[in-house]
């Protein structure tokens, strides 16, 4: 699982962010928070997952391919940061290639 350099974020104080992004880019269990990633099964833009399912075997298996791109509080977070992360692609006129918009 890699995390973006500068992943989206709502739901958290700075200091409590930063720890948050340290504690995924070295792979520890944080309890209670969503991430955002790229699409990881389907052709989708992009996925919510509950971070801790993503320790389970059949995710693992694909860590390397696993990309966060937002990290937030709650569900009803998560789906702000998509809108932010699809709102932002369009104004850059990116034509929503989310992985160009992230440098991936």
């Amino acid at each position: 699982m890699k995390v973006v350099e500068t992943p989206y974020v709502q739901g958290f104080k700075d200091k409590k962010k930063d720890k948050i992004i340290k504690k995924l880019r070295h792979k520890r269990k944080v309890d209670g928070i969503y991430v955002v990633t790229l699409p990881l099964i389907t052709d989708g833009l992009l996925d919510i997952y509950e971070y801790k399912r993503l320790f389970h075997k059949f995710y693992k298996k694909m860590s390397d391919d696993i990309y966060v791109v937002g990290i937030a509080k709650s569900k009803d977070d998560a789906n702000e940061v998509v809108r932010d992360i699809v709102q932002d692609i369009y104004d850059a006129d990116e034509g929503f290639d989310v992985r160009r918009f992230f440098g991936i």
